[in-house]
């Protein structure tokens, strides 16, 4: 290759390299400053302002939301509208099941999105007992959304986030930055959280990680690249290289469920457990959190020191740092165990 071909060729790696540098670590608009900026803009160029205004989305005879404003400037070549002191509340099968108040929304007609600004959110069941709620609010830096730990007991869910999205498209509510959410024993973290309007579905990604604290043992922390929450079944699924933390313990398995009515963690495939001297496998585990106790299933084996089991199903207590087996199974133990 001729010099100036390489040079050339030097170039135009180190234009790529800077074009994906300047997406991963240049600054992004936060939706606090967008909304407000888009306010501003409005305020010069808009062709319609409304006091006391209701807008709502409704297609094909099914409505999706309803907001509410105070005031609200709408410009029609850009086609976003701009509200003020917001409250409305979004729908499921034809009923509102989401209220929120915000002090900021903008709504983009063309491409049927909502934005909130600093929303407060909170079950349609909640509406009673929000002004109490409200009482105990502060100004959080992180999102912090709130559930129930069973399905229908409980108040409902509530939350009070620093922003959020809603788009047509996929009918998903969007949240990010840093998030908290609780639920039960069940504290989550991550930098996204995407749900539908009823919050009984959710995804959490963005270096996710979820701590379950059971009452009478050290927090059990969960990690992977996706977590799913099923509210309804009570469910909390791990997707992407699941990984069990408990003091020095490391538990690992392809697939990883936690039962939060049961309070049991269910691995399945491949599952591995490591904890000072004591090396586990087998093909499926149940983890009894609050016992700190790992069952395995499926030509299960276990390795403390010089001693071997082996049996259809092979206990590990974390608790006591012992292996034992259930059922009908191998023992080997060592000279020294003997005396």
């Amino acid at each position: 290759m001729k010099f100036g071909n390489r040079i050339i060729l030097i170039i135009f790696i180190v234009f790529i390299v800077g074009i994906f540098y300047w997406a991963i670590f240049s600054p992004k608009q936060d939706v606090s400053e967008r909304i407000y900026q888009t306010l501003k803009e409005q305020e010069k160029r808009a062709d319609l302002s409304f006091k006391d205004v209701t807008f709502e989305e409704v297609v094909a005879g099914v409505k999706y939301w309803q907001l509410q404003a105070d005031t609200a400037m709408v410009n029609k070549s850009t086609g976003i509208a701009t509200l003020k002191d917001a409250n409305g509340s979004f729908f499921k099968k034809g009923k509102p099941v989401l209220l929120f108040r915000s002090p900021a929304a903008l709504w983009d007609m063309k491409k049927k999105e909502i934005i909130l600004d600093k929303p407060l959110g909170y079950d349609v069941n909640l509406e009673r007992q929000i002004s109490n709620l409200i009482k105990t609010l502060k100004s959080p830096r992180l999102s912090v959304f709130n559930l129930p730990k069973l399905y229908d007991q409980g108040l409902g869910y509530w939350f009070q986030a620093n922003n959020l999205s809603w788009k047509l498209a996929d009918q998903k509510l969007l949240c990010t930055g840093g998030i908290v959410l609780n639920k039960g024993e069940v504290t989550g973290y991550s930098d996204r959280l995407e749900g539908d309007v009823a919050l009984e579905s959710i995804v959490l990604e963005g270096k996710p990680k979820i701590v379950v604290t059971p009452s009478k043992t050290t927090p059990i922390t969960l990690e992977a690249a996706v977590f799913e929450i099923a509210s309804i079944e009570n469910t909390i699924s791990a997707r992407g290289n699941p990984r069990i933390f408990w003091e020095e313990a490391v538990i690992s398995a392809d697939k990883l469920k936690y039962l939060q009515a049961d309070e049991v963690l269910k691995l399945t495939d491949n599952v591995r457990v490591s904890y000072k001297d004591i090396q586990a496998t087998g093909r499926s585990a149940d983890y009894f959190t609050e016992e700190n106790r790992i069952i395995l299933q499926g030509d299960a084996r276990a390795i403390q020191g010089e001693n071997k089991l082996r049996g259809e199903k092979v206990v590990v207590s974390l608790k006591d740092k012992k292996i034992s087996v259930m059922g009908r199974g191998k023992v080997v133990i060592t000279e020294e165990e003997m005396k």
